[in-house]
């Protein structure tokens, strides 16, 4: 494997941790401003860990925090399995971050807004095949009227189809790198397409090669039991079914040997012999 999974905890906050410009680039790309008059053009990374408004309660610690120069902020965080809280915990999060903007004595309305960008390595919307859901507080019946304050973005990555065209949006092009290298599997999937971008590259570039205590945190990252048993499954899976793909290939090569030795017994010409069995002169010529 010459790429470690960005999928992963140590490598996703690597990558979008540390270096604006693909921080920048990807939440374009995830909240669609990128052909829009208001883009980010600058970050501010912010700690990770969100702490309570008051003593003796949760802090939580996210991927990626961060603010843009008009003061809205942005939690993004990767999520390789769906848990039947992640939407509560999500938008506890958010509500958290929103909530400790308030400065005493400032009017609400000053507050900005808080995006919440959620990257699954799963399925939770089962009744559809969209792996794109964005979420506001907007008025039931109209929702055309909406509370500013908290948005979520949830994309289901299992759901991804590359599209075929030749110009791919960033939105695609990034959800594209995440699927493009799987560390359940050892499946490496790096095509042309991403390798001709220059954020795309950069942040592949960013999963090749980890620090001895970044690959101590990716070792440790797959130690933990339910994650190490996934990963088990996973190859033992694909190897039960690599071994289905060939009986299957074996059976039918069983069965073109059998009709070319009939064809054969029959004095049939070669020339027919291999247009029926799809059989090479020369295995024919053996049997």
């Amino acid at each position: 494997m010459q790429y470690y999974d960005p999928k992963t905890d140590v490598v996703f906050k690597k990558v979008f941790g540390y270096h604006k410009n693909l921080t920048i680039s990807l939440l374009n790309a995830v909240l669609k401003l990128e052909n829009t008059n208001n883009p980010i053009t600058d970050i501010e990374y912010l700690p990770s860990e969100v702490l309570p408004m008051t003593d003796g309660k949760r802090s939580s610690i996210v991927d990626v925090r961060c603010q843009d120069y008009s003061g809205d902020y942005f939690v993004v965080e990767m999520q390789m399995y769906w848990s039947a809280d992640f939407l509560r915990r999500v938008m506890f999060n958010s509500a958290k971050v929103y909530t400790s903007l308030y400065l005493k004595g400032e009017r609400y309305y000053k507050l900005k807004r808080v995006f919440a960008v959620n990257i699954l390595n799963d399925v939770y919307q089962t009744d559809t095949t969209e792996n794109y859901h964005r979420y506001n507080m907007s008025e039931i019946g109209n929702p055309a009227h909406v509370i500013q304050g908290i948005e979520i973005v949830c994309i289901e990555l299992p759901k991804f189809k590359p599209c075929d065209k030749g110009q791919k949006t960033m939105l695609e092009l990034w959800q594209k790198f995440l699927n493009s290298i799987n560390a359940k599997t050892g499946v490496e999937e790096i095509t042309d397409d991403l390798l001709d971008n220059d954020d795309v590259k950069e942040a592949l570039e960013l999963c090749r090669n980890l620090s001895e205590d970044e690959q101590r945190a990716f070792d440790s990252f797959w130690d933990m039991d339910f994650l190490r048993k996934d990963r088990d499954l996973t190859v033992e899976k694909i190897g039960i079914e690599k071994g289905r793909a060939e009986g299957r290939a074996e059976g039918v090569k069983q069965k073109s040997v059998e009709m070319a030795r009939m064809m054969k017994n029959d004095n049939e010409p070669i020339e027919k012999i291999v247009r029926y069995s799809g059989l090479t002169k020369e295995e024919i010529l053996t049997l």
